[in-house]
């Protein structure tokens, strides 16, 4: 073995070999490579974080823009509806009072026709007779006002409205009251003062009820002319009356009678004219 000087510097045989031992050891690569590739590892996830962000807040920012379109678009949709809706009520209700003074003047007219009618046919005997005649058919197509003793029915929907449909009065409802009635004994029925015929039709239209294309308004007052007390015990034995006290208590609807001693109900209107013809003289 040979010495070295007092100054001489000793190295290992396997000197040369540190950076391959090191690599087998686990030791990694010099220390400022580590620290380059964790520069780059940082800056690499600060980067991808930044896209996401980036990309999350341009989706909300497009979700909010959507929702402030379709909230702006909703908003303008509603006032349009909202005042077609009210002029739409607005004419049904002009229509409405047109066609109800147009009425009352037809009525008024009819009543002048009756009465000029009477007084030429009370001239002569013949004439006295085709009054009878004409009283007793007036009565049956409910042409003239009546008046007498009868009952009121008052119906209505129920106001805890637990089961909207059982809750709420229908035109069958109304169909089965006056049919009953009718089977009962009355001789004339309005509802809501407007007079039945054997031609009326009672229909259901959306939540209102119609009596000859006429809607009617709640609560339904259905008056009968008729024997008080005889009316009032065949109806109530009736499975229409049964069918409407099971309804009052499983669901809540209003039904009363009372029995009145005078009720009026108006003539029905007079039916449109669809053809004439001659009656020959005999």
């Amino acid at each position: 073995m040979s010495e070295r000087g007092e100054g001489a510097r000793w190295n290992r045989p396997d000197a040369s070999m540190s950076l391959l031992a090191d690599l087998l050891a686990g030791k990694g690569l010099d220390p400022g490579y580590e620290e380059a590739a964790a520069r780059r590892a940082a800056t690499g996830d600060r980067r991808g974080r930044s896209r996401r962000s980036a990309s999350l807040l341009a989706g909300t920012l497009v979700l909010g823009l959507l929702g402030s379109v379709a909230v702006v678009q909703v908003r303008r949709g509603e006032p349009v509806a909202q005042r077609q809706r009210r002029a739409l009520l607005s004419q049904i209700g002009q229509r409405t009072d047109e066609s109800d003074g147009l009425q009352r003047q037809a009525d008024r007219l009819r009543g002048q026709t009756d009465r000029l009618r009477r007084t030429v046919l009370a001239r002569s005997d013949a004439g006295r007779a085709a009054r009878r005649e004409l009283d007793r058919l007036a009565a049956a197509a409910a042409a003239g006002p009546v008046r007498g003793a009868g009952l009121t029915v008052l119906l209505d929907d129920s106001h805890t409205r637990g089961d909207p449909q059982g809750g709420r009065v229908s035109d069958r409802d109304m169909q089965r009251l006056v049919n009953g009635l009718w089977a009962a004994g009355a001789t004339a029925i309005a509802v809501n003062g407007q007079r039945m015929t054997a031609t009326t039709a009672i229909r259901f239209a959306g939540d209102a009820i119609l009596v000859d294309y006429r809607p009617l308004s709640r609560p339904y007052t259905v008056t009968a002319v008729g024997d008080p007390r005889g009316m009032d015990g065949s109806f109530a034995a009736s499975s229409a009356a049964r069918s409407f006290r099971t309804l009052k208590a499983a669901f809540g609807i209003r039904f009363d009678i009372r029995q009145e001693d005078s009720v009026r109900l108006p003539a029905a209107p007079a039916p449109s004219l669809r053809y004439a013809g001659e009656v020959p003289s005999k």
